[in-house]
């Protein structure tokens, strides 16, 4: 190793590694801008601040208030990194932790703009190109779609009591239509999911 020092043979090396992490840095800082505009569109879809999509930890949260997730995720959320971070051996909890508030953000908030379950794969690993198809795109914002919560069961958004399709049922018999089971939304016979609580069908 001293060889190649003292002959100049590391500098190109060098150079390709710090080249390397340029790239990487942009890149990052691309997805970084892309994701803000994304939940900026999507903020005001939904009939919030834009600017509220800039602030780290913050726009988690709106997204949470958005989608109907209970904001303590965040906390929980935090709260597992930072035990993670004192006992390693906790490690495979604090990920278990994340990826489910992950999937839990990414379905609810899919949800309540009337997409598929399957939409959430997309928010989930590419988020900065399906924030910017929501924002942009012709999705409307149906209001807080959350998917069932494990922990937090007691949220107002996930105990729809109400069951409108036992009156709506009298008014239409067609074989054309059905009604979601969950908030009785009219439906087309070939329709997969209902586009108002995002339940498959």
């Amino acid at each position: 190793m001293d060889l190649l020092y003292r002959n100049g043979d590391m500098g190109p090396f060098i150079s390709f590694i710090l080249g390397f992490f340029l790239v990487f840095l942009v890149i990052i800082l691309i997805i970084g801008i892309l994701t803000i505009i994304g939940q900026w569109k999507l903020f005001t879809k939904a009939g919030r601040k834009g600017w509220e999509a800039i602030i780290p930890v913050y726009n988690t949260y709106v997204l949470c208030q958005i989608s109907g997730v209970n904001p303590w995720w965040i906390v929980i959320v935090l709260a597992s990194g930072f035990i993670t971070a004192l006992v390693p051996a906790l490690t495979i909890l604090g990920s278990i932790v994340n990826i489910y508030f992950g999937v839990l953000l990414a379905v609810s908030v899919s949800r309540s703009f009337g997409k598929s379950d399957a939409y959430a794969i997309g928010i989930y690993f590419f988020a900065w190109i399906f924030y910017l198809i929501l924002g942009f795109g012709s999705s409307k914002y149906l209001g807080p779609k959350p998917m069932q919560d494990i922990i937090f069961k007691d949220n107002p958004s996930n105990n729809n009591t109400s069951t409108p399709e036992a009156t709506v049922h009298e008014d239409d018999t067609s074989d054309d239509v059905h009604y979601c089971p969950s908030c009785g939304t009219k439906l087309a016979i070939d329709t997969k999911y209902c586009p108002h609580c995002g339940r498959e069908l």
